[in-house]
């Protein structure tokens, strides 16, 4: 009797914990980014897919073997589906492959895969991500480092000098002031997009994503004989703070008022609530 109570008690333990087990990973799934959620999405379908065309007995159960093998024959070494604009000019597509960061994205991808079949019960497997794949991603590195050396790459690109100069951004924003009279907000927000990004550094998501309460500005007292109106901009969320970091960055006025953030942004604002009413 005593026995079969424990069994009991044992079934009933169990479902408790795989029932909160899935409970956690239906919540952890919900509080994901969109992004992560759409970046994962088809790397997973490619390994279903791969798993498929193998017939393997126990079907997209993930394991450091298959994990492996799908790298090998189905992303490492077949071409680029989209030419990049950073592959050289004279490369054939053909010869394109995937750098090893992209390589890096469908480990990730297909790991939270795994992750997420262990918590259903689905694969009692050791984690993929082991050892061999480590040492297969630098391996991949080390292949994209010397074939940029091999293909005389150009060192510049990625650094301070693959930008634009200061008359470059002057320009730019010249027309946009310039042919702001048609598509005036559609203007105005570039403008402004562009501001952002140049003096407050913020990634297109954080400034798509701006509210007017996470713009604020204050007067600097004794600074001469100008008024000192710096702009604030702070968020509390982004692809690089998902845990409610507070985050600041501000930026001064520009006596020229072709590329002022504070210029570009009151004539935005003035469109947007004003003029377009």
């Amino acid at each position: 009797m005593r026995v079969a109570q424990r069994m009991r008690q044992n079934a009933m333990n169990e479902a408790e914990l795989r029932a909160n087990a899935q409970t956690i990973l239906s919540t952890i799934h919900q509080s994901r980014p969109k992004a992560t959620t759409s970046a994962y999405g088809p790397e997973q379908e490619e390994f279903d897919q791969f798993c498929q065309r193998k017939q393997y007995s126990d079907g997209a159960t993930v394991t450091e073997e298959k994990l492996l093998l799908f790298l090998v024959d189905e992303v490492a070494g077949r071409p680029l589906k989209i030419r990049s604009r950073k592959a050289a000019a004279d490369t054939p597509q053909d010869e394109t492959r995937l750098a090893w960061r992209s390589v890096r994205t469908y480990v990730t991808a297909i790991t939270d895969l795994y992750r997420t079949q262990k918590t259903l019960g689905m694969n009692t497997h050791p984690s993929p991500r082991e050892d061999n794949v480590r040492e297969y991603l630098k391996s991949l590195q080390r292949r994209d480092a010397q074939r940029d050396k091999d293909n005389y790459a150009d060192k510049g690109r990625d650094t301070l000098l693959d930008g634009y100069s200061e008359s470059d951004f002057e320009r730019v924003c010249h027309e946009l002031w310039v042919h702001s009279g048609t598509s005036t907000e559609c203007h105005f927000r570039t403008l402004v997009d562009l501001l952002f990004g140049h003096y407050l550094l913020t990634r297109g998501g954080d400034r798509r994503a701006a509210e007017i309460s996470d713009l604020f500005t204050f007067e600097f007292a004794g600074e001469g004989s100008t008024r000192c109106m710096p702009l604030i901009f702070t968020t509390r969320a982004g692809k690089q703070n998902q845990h409610g970091r507070l985050e600041t960055a501000g930026a001064y006025r520009n006596r020229n008022p072709l590329i002022c953030i504070l210029g570009g942004l009151s004539f935005y604002l003035l469109c947007r609530w004003q003029t377009s009413q």
